[in-house]
């Protein structure tokens, strides 16, 4: 296309929005007129009908006290209008108009409210990307979680299906590597392993509601913390070159720049203000990585390439108990719950708020039917790995599905023992064999 075509296309583009814009505006106005004339030829029985019909009553008393006649507003009329939210909609199912009278005009000691841990559920009804955790709810700080349990304890068991189990009265945590499970995977089918600890460190808001003085302070005081680590650095996102924020994000050792939906939410405000990452090695795969205000405080991340899960495992122990003790010793300490255990801006991750994966190869698995129903009943969740690509590449990152009701050792020997049976059947359908994966995933019996 020449320049003089673009120029002409790109004018037509800008005259068919204004027009849109303008004919929407023409409606609306037309519409509210057609209403209002309707009421003005109205006798004065039917006209006062009509306006109660509008309001619910000619005058009422608004929040400031005084009486008005302004029969428009309705004080009642702040319910998240859900309706375009799908049906599986978690929100829609628990954020009901009774509960959101009991917890609306609650607020947490920090002032946080309910209309803070719900904007990102009741934003883009039309599908974020990424998917929104819980139902897009997030909490406010650490308090949300009691203040406003009549909507989180029931999020809460429908994802994590463990509030109702005995074990679950008290939290226990186990980083003891002596617990793991020894089976040793087949490397040839696993590119990658990553583990990720969220935390949240006591007396600041998370991250929907923080500040930039309370966010630059918890910057300042982990900054100070990874002093005390003999390998690697800190650096700031404020600090870094375009270029070196580049390089870091391509190689997927850095977080990207927030989207529209961690907009929403609040936790990319101000960004990248107070924002940044510590690395034990800036060259090639850093074994330890810690992203602090990313989305959480910290995220603690240990990485390997290949399948040592116990390798990996043994290096994020190690670190997050080190940067624990220096939190320690500077006055500080994670959130902590008897029940919930650690908890974190979503719900998701709370317990021990681990997320332990691997990137397996399931070639012929990943495309038999009941491969999906499959990784539930091992109680772990499979990605597909496009890699730029929306072709098929038989590449998945399995993780662990459950962070609530078990200890961090009891996670990792599921996740081996569940990938170990899922690369243990790719092998037979390499062999040749006629495998009925759905029969398989049933005999496993359903998650509890």
């Amino acid at each position: 296309m020449s320049f003089l075509a673009s120029r002409v296309a790109a004018a037509s583009v800008r005259a068919l929005g204004s027009t849109l814009i303008v004919g929407c505006w023409l409606q609306h106005e037309k519409d509210r007129h057609a209403r209002c004339e309707t009421i003005s030829q109205s006798p004065a029985s039917s006209l006062e009908h009509t306006m109660q019909t509008i309001a619910g009553n000619p005058t009422y008393e608004a929040p400031n006290g005084k009486k008005t006649d302004n029969l428009f507003y309705n004080d009642g009329d702040s319910f998240p209008n859900l309706s375009r939210h799908g049906s599986n909609s978690l929100l829609k199912k628990y954020l009901t108009p009774d509960v959101y009278e009991q917890l609306k005009d609650k607020q947490t000691s920090a002032g946080v409210k309910l209309e803070d841990l719900i904007q990102g559920g009741i934003a883009l009804p039309w599908g974020a990307r990424p998917p929104r955790g819980i139902a897009g709810v997030y909490a406010g700080d650490a308090e949300s979680y009691t203040t406003f349990s009549v909507l989180l304890s029931p999020l809460i068991e429908a994802h994590h299906k463990a509030l109702h189990r005995a074990r679950l009265r008290r939290h226990r945590t186990n980083l003891d590597v002596q617990g793991l499970s020894q089976r040793r995977l087949d490397g040839a089918y696993i590119l990658y392993t990553r583990m990720r600890l969220a935390r949240s460190l006591n007396g600041f808001k998370f991250a929907p509601c923080i500040g930039r003085s309370e966010r630059r302070a918890v910057e300042r005081l982990l900054r100070d913390c990874s002093r005390d680590w003999p390998q690697g650095s800190y650096i700031s996102l404020m600090e870094m070159s375009n270029n070196q924020h580049e390089d870091l994000v391509k190689r997927q050792l850095l977080f990207a720049d927030p989207d529209e939906f961690a907009i929403s939410t609040g936790m990319g405000r101000d960004w990248p203000d107070g924002r940044g990452i510590y690395c034990d090695s800036w060259d090639d795969l850093p074994h330890i990585m810690m992203w602090v205000n990313a989305q959480d405080h910290l995220w603690i991340i240990s990485n390997a390439k290949g399948g040592d899960v116990q390798g990996v495992f043994t290096r994020l122990s190690m670190a997050v108990r080190s940067l624990e003790k220096s939190l320690n010793d500077r006055g500080q300490s994670f959130v902590e719950d008897p029940n919930l255990g650690f908890l974190n801006a979503s719900p998701v991750d709370i317990g021990t708020a681990l997320r332990a994966s691997l990137y397996v190869k399931l070639v012929r698995l990943g495309q038999k039917p009941g491969f999906d129903e499959l990784v539930r009943r091992l109680r772990l969740e499979a990605r597909p790995l496009k890699f730029q690509s929306q072709t098929y590449t038989g590449m998945f990152d399995i993780a662990n599905l459950e962070a609530l009701g078990k200890t961090e050792v009891d996670l990792i020997n599921l996740m081996i023992e569940g990938v170990g049976t899922l690369i243990d059947l790719e092998k037979r359908l390499e062999n040749g064999e006629d495998i009925d994966i759905e029969a398989i995933a049933q005999k496993k019996g359903s998650r509890k």
